[in-house]
């Protein structure tokens, strides 16, 4: 006989834009609730309120991750604010729901792992990729030894048209802007993952924001970067982010006997259809359907709300190695593109 438990109790710290999928995930999937939410406008939070539901919101962030009536916490705050809150909400004995990047600088990276660990407590950053099954697929593939030994990835993730947004974070630096941090994550975090290599010495390029603003000592965000290392496995990895050309998510790794493909490694862009190609040297590619009409985010709640501090603690220690190589990347690129000029 089947015991019926109760739904995961969820506080959302921050209503912007990035909350709606995961609003859409929770209400979609019975193990879990959204109890309450805070954000920094009452005007704004009610009418969240009146779109989304929840039982209480406020404008008090620590009372809210306080409160003896939820279990879990989504911090979807700007980056310059996950570390903080966070750790906050782990001293509270609540798991954690972080989106990505982790935080704004590897200490702060490496201080979130040190309280999950401290307070027994799991701590999940929101990489979704990860909790679909065609991602699991295609690492199962590489494991297998199919594509023979791994000489090349590489990743794209780009979308036009963030800059444009009035108010986006991203393109302010204090609040952890910038298209490295946005998704340069996810193309050093899906190189780790799915390979295992890590980089040595780093190439990168990019152009900065450009801003009116008078020069200062904070360099403007990323616009676009490209990047190059050679991993300790003896790959070589390209990235590829920015917030100037359309939308990609692709990913390619190529081995000595043949390559893997996908178009939508983050997120399937049909959901019926999460496809990948594996392409032989004879010139013939085989086409792979893997977890049709997944919502990824619905099993990223699932693993936050019931995983092991031990399964936990694995995925974010990639993110804080992640967070590290970001900023190796920032600085390499700061090098070669004129760091003290805001617009450069």
């Amino acid at each position: 006989m089947e015991i019926d438990s109760k739904p995961t109790r969820w506080a959302i710290l921050g209503i912007g834009r990035v909350t709606r999928r995961m609003v859409d995930a929770v209400r979609s999937n019975p193990k879990h609730r959204i109890t309450r939410v805070a954000g920094r406008n009452p005007a704004t939070l009610q009418a969240w309120q009146k779109e989304f539901g929840a039982d209480h919101i406020d404008t008090d962030f620590k009372k809210t991750i306080s409160s003896p009536d939820i279990d879990a916490v989504y911090v979807a705050l700007p980056p310059s604010l996950h570390a903080e809150w966070s750790i906050r909400a782990l001293e509270q004995g609540k798991r954690v729901l972080c989106e990505k990047p982790l935080a704004t600088t590897p200490n702060e990276a490496r201080a979130m792992l040190d309280a999950s660990r401290t307070h027994r407590t799991p701590l999940v950053h929101a990489t979704g990729f990860v909790h679909h099954p065609r991602s699991h697929a295609m690492k199962q593939i590489l494991q297998s030894g199919e594509l023979g030994s791994i000489c090349r990835i590489t990743v794209a993730c780009s979308f036009s048209g963030i800059t444009e947004r009035p108010g986006d974070h991203r393109v302010h630096p204090e609040a952890g802007g910038g298209c490295l941090l946005d998704l340069g994550w996810y193309c050093v975090f899906s190189t780790l993952w799915l390979t295992g290599q890590s980089p040595g010495e780093i190439l990168a390029i990019g152009k900065r924001i450009e801003s009116d603003q008078e020069a200062s000592r904070r360099p403007m965000p990323w616009m676009q970067l490209q990047a190059i290392s050679k991993l300790d496995g003896g790959a070589v990895a390209s990235w590829d982010c920015g917030f100037d050309a359309a939308g990609r998510k692709w990913i390619e790794i190529a081995g000595t006997n043949a390559s893997l493909i996908c178009d939508d490694f983050l997120r399937p862009w049909d959901p019926a259809k999460p496809r990948y190609w594996v392409h032989g040297t004879d010139g013939k590619a085989r086409a792979e359907l893997v977890g049709e009409n997944c919502f990824q985010e619905s099993n990223l709640l699932d693993f936050a709300a019931d995983c092991s501090l031990e399964n936990s603690l694995e995925l974010l220690s990639l993110g804080v190695q992640t967070q590290s190589i970001l900023e190796s990347i920032d600085l390499a690129a700061s090098k070669n593109s004129g760091a003290g000029n805001p617009s450069s």
